[in-house]
């Protein structure tokens, strides 16, 4: 095996060699082929993409000795070697982040105006370009807008939202797409097969997984667990390397989610924390987990037989809102995790609230599970009699007999209608009929308007409709009126007599031979 990593040896050299970007690559051979081409080019993506590799190949296609300006360079000329080997002296790579001051771009745009030395055209290939300070950016406008007939500028960037519009407007833009993880998959066992390195299928598939788009992040995955394996990528090594839990584990973990297992979960994860392992990666699979029993709850299909065995044992416990809400839990958490103390305490309390906030379904639950019910017939009578003494807490609340005083307080309406209020007495009731009874000294309180507001007020209340009737009654009647009145009074007795008992009062009336004013005394309401 050479001792060229795998990112430079196996680093597309043609259009053709480059994967999951052909839509940039239709439109640039194209463009090529018609001999349409653009002063400055910029290339966007996340990074190992292709965007630097895209441009050299760019440039073998601009200044090929044997074919010409053309999408398929031979590759074997001078002009083709030196700019696969770094040594074209018409081919500029700027990295902007060590190149930010405007005098380094002066500097670089001085030589514009010279003709190529080796090549047809001189590729100025300026690399994270977003990084240029904003004076930097001013010195390159004018040239990137007319620079001459032998310059091309190609950027690069993964941050294009950095890039000044006035900029952009010059460019023309392509965007790289991340790699799927089914091709970059396909492409590293084609790598790993010419290199004769032996490898598991479940391996290549959890480092496709882990490059998240780019094709670098795979290989220099693979090469790391190359070395550690001895030449053989196992999946094993693989969850060693990268304190990734192995797919066995994080079933067991479903599974004891399932089982409502709390104590065992928690010593499962003490013992995964002395190991090392990756706790926002055991959530991601996890949340994997719940989406795929989504999936397959809709479709009756297994998304990766990886997970099979939780996927259908979710799928029987649990019906499809509350696998919603456990993905959602999942979701969740991931965002929090990372404001907590450490990931293990934030992965414990995303586990704990699967296990705790799901809305119980006991014809699952009692289905799947084989213990003893988790609420027995004792725990059922207890509930039924909460809930019958609910129900009656209820409706003594609406009770206007016992509760008039509470209604009237609640009740919105004016001042009038208020002391028609406080000035009846309830009687009886019937259906949606209402009977109060008034003092006959207090007839003149009740008229037809405020008897209306009344009945309207206690409609809203009650949110039905109610009639109410009025009688004169020869009898005396304890109104709330009365009783405000009896209270009142109480507290004026109560305050006199306090006044009265006090010390410095005492003093006071002995020294000066004084006495209380009667009927002096206020409280507030």
């Amino acid at each position: 095996m050479s001792n060229i990593v795998l990112a430079t040896k196996w680093r597309p050299k043609l259009f053709s060699d480059l994967i999951g970007q052909e839509p940039v690559i239709t439109a640039l051979i194209n463009s090529l082929d018609n001999q349409r081409l653009h002063h400055t080019y910029l290339f966007t993506g996340t990074r190992g993409v292709g965007k630097t590799t895209l441009a050299r190949i760019l440039a073998k296609c601009l200044n090929c000795e044997v074919s010409g300006i053309s999408s398929n360079p031979c590759a074997k000329c001078a002009s083709c070697l030196a700019i696969d080997s770094g040594q074209f002296v018409d081919l500029y790579v700027v990295d902007a982040a060590s190149r930010t001051k405007v005098e380094d771009t002066r500097d670089l745009l001085e030589n514009v105006q010279y003709l190529p030395t080796q090549g047809r055209y001189k590729i100025y290939l300026i690399d994270e370009v977003h990084m240029l300070s904003t004076h930097s950016f001013n010195a390159l406008l004018k040239t990137l807008e007319e620079p001459p007939e032998h310059v091309k500028f190609i950027l690069a960037t993964t941050d294009p939202q950095k890039i000044p519009s006035t900029i952009l407007s010059r460019c023309l833009h392509f965007n790289l797409n991340r790699i799927s993880q089914d091709t970059i998959q396909n492409q590293l066992k084609k790598i790993l097969e010419k290199e004769s390195i032996s490898f598991e299928d479940a391996a290549i598939r959890n480092i496709s997984k882990i490059a998240d788009g780019s094709m670098r992040d795979a290989l220099s995955v693979a090469e790391q667990c190359i070395s550690h394996g001895d030449n053989n990528i196992s999946y094993e090594n693989i969850c060693k390397i990268l304190c990734l839990m192995p797919s066995e584990k994080i079933n067991e973990i479903v599974e004891k989610i399932i089982l409502d297992d709390a104590n065992t979960l928690m010593e499962l994860i003490d013992q995964m924390y002395y190991q090392s392992v990756d706790f926002k990666y055991i959530l991601e699979e996890i949340i994997s987990i719940f989406h795929q029993t989504a999936i397959y709850k809709v479709t009756n299909t297994v998304v990766s037989d990886t997970y099979i065995k939780s996927v259908k044992n979710l799928a029987k416990k649990y019906n499809e809102e509350e696998i919603q809400i456990l993905y959602q839990v999942g979701v969740t958490s991931m965002r929090d995790i990372e404001y907590a103390p450490d990931y293990k305490s934030g992965f414990e309390m995303s586990i704990i609230r699967m296990m705790m906030f799901l809305p119980f379904n006991s014809e699952s639950q009692i289905k799947y599970s084989k213990s003893k019910p988790l609420i027995d017939e004792k725990e059922k009578v207890k509930v039924k009699k909460n809930i019958e003494q609910v129900k009656l807490e209820k409706e003594n609340i609406l009770s206007i007999e016992k509760n008039w005083e509470i209604i009237v307080k609640r009740l919105e309406v004016d001042s009038i209608t208020k002391n028609l209020a406080n000035n009846i007495k309830f009687d009886s009731k019937k259906d949606n009929l209402i009977n109060f009874l008034i003092n006959e000294d207090l007839e003149g309180v009740v008229t037809e308007k405020s008897k209306d507001k009344l009945n309207e007020a206690l409609s809203n209340y009650f949110k039905k409709d109610i009639t109410i009737n009025i009688s004169i009654s020869d009898k005396t009647l304890e109104t709330l009126h009365e009783k405000n009145e009896q209270d009142y009074k109480n507290k004026i007795s109560s305050a006199s007599k306090i006044i009265d008992e006090d010390d410095f009062v005492k003093n006071i009336k002995e020294k000066f031979n004084a006495k209380s004013i009667e009927n002096s005394v206020q409280v507030d309401d």
